[in-house]
């Protein structure tokens, strides 16, 4: 079947701007988009430039935006991403600096990874065991779905807190965090959570973009498991796991969300600067007949609410 690649194009060697080059592809639309460029590299044009390795999902190479989505394209079966008008559009993938058509700078991403240590700290020396440590199943189930990342930044690509915040450490470098973080073979975890803490952790905004794994890693729930270890560690004087822990308090003893209570927890209740500054947002608020009541009067049946958060064991500020 006939199609068209439409590739982004730019060189910063000697491009000022991108641009776009459309190729024809006459190939079984049951191939994948790498199939396609690899094709169009060898028979067309040898100066298309991307990455690529195991074409078998494993070594996360070819990760880059097809269609607006990023993915991997070495298991994007073409037929699955063909538009109507049997059209491709294949870009580098955002959040980074393109360096040469479909390859980017890797560095922002390595960069936040290598902060964590990405190997285990153990307490001891390898000496001191006469065999391997051992991992009883249970522990290293935790582990498993993070150990099946394969490093390829889809996530980091689409990250709209990446995009909006470069200093944010990003989804798989905070994946990372939590595979050493509840490792029990690791002593380094209070320090790794104060690490990936101090990398804005808790800038994440729980979007769920990185649902989008192509290895099914889905670090969400990892976030959610990082910034409760943080807690753990007593790791709380900042704004974010305040909020968190102001949050669970109102709603665990009245059954709703208490405005005022979670304005004074988050900024910190002696913290005069801070509530000065978030005054005018008050006065906005009063001005408008918004001010919520400063108690409120707890739902009925708000124990069993309490009995979740307990059952659960939510941190809750006291």
């Amino acid at each position: 079947m006939s199609f068209s690649l439409d590739i982004y194009r730019f060189d910063q060697a000697t491009d000022e701007v991108p641009h776009r080059d459309r190729v024809e592809c006459d190939l079984p639309t049951t191939m994948t988009v790498l199939d396609a460029l690899e094709n169009v590299k060898a028979e067309k044009d040898g100066s298309i430039s991307f990455r690529r390795s195991c074409r078998s999902a494993i070594c996360g190479s070819c990760a880059m935006n097809i269609n607006g989505t990023t993915g991997l394209a070495c298991r994007t079966p073409i037929d699955s991403v063909l538009r109507s008008d049997n059209t491709i559009a294949v870009d580098p993938m955002p959040n980074f600096q393109p360096m040469k058509d479909l390859v980017v700078h890797m560095d922002p991403f390595w960069d936040k990874y290598s902060r964590l240590k990405p190997y285990l700290q153990p307490k001891d020396s390898d000496s001191d065991h006469q065999t391997e440590r051992r991992v009883s199943p249970e522990d290293m189930q935790k582990l498993v779905a993070v150990a099946n990342c394969v490093m390829c930044a889809t996530c980091y690509a689409l990250c709209p807190v990446v995009s909006v915040d470069p200093a944010f450490a990003g989804p798989a470098a905070i994946a990372y965090a939590y595979r050493f973080i509840e490792d029990v073979r690791d002593s380094k975890r209070k320090e790794r959570a104060a690490q990936i803490s101090d990398d804005f952790l808790w800038l994440c905004a729980h979007c769920y973009a990185c649902s989008y794994c192509p290895k099914h890693v889905d670090p969400q729930d990892d976030i959610i498991a990082v910034k409760r270890a943080t807690i753990e560690e007593g790791l709380v004087d900042h704004p974010g796991p305040r909020h968190a822990l102001v949050i669970a308090k109102t709603i665990k003893h009245t059954g709703m969300l208490h405005e005022t209570e979670v304005i004074q927890g988050t900024v910190g209740r002696f913290n005069i600067k801070g509530l000065i500054k978030v005054a005018p947002f008050g006065i906005r608020l009063a001005l408008a007949g918004k001010i919520p009541p400063l108690f409120l009067k707890p739902v009925p049946k708000v124990n069993e609410i309490a009995m979740i958060f307990d059952t659960l064991e939510v941190p809750v500020l006291a």
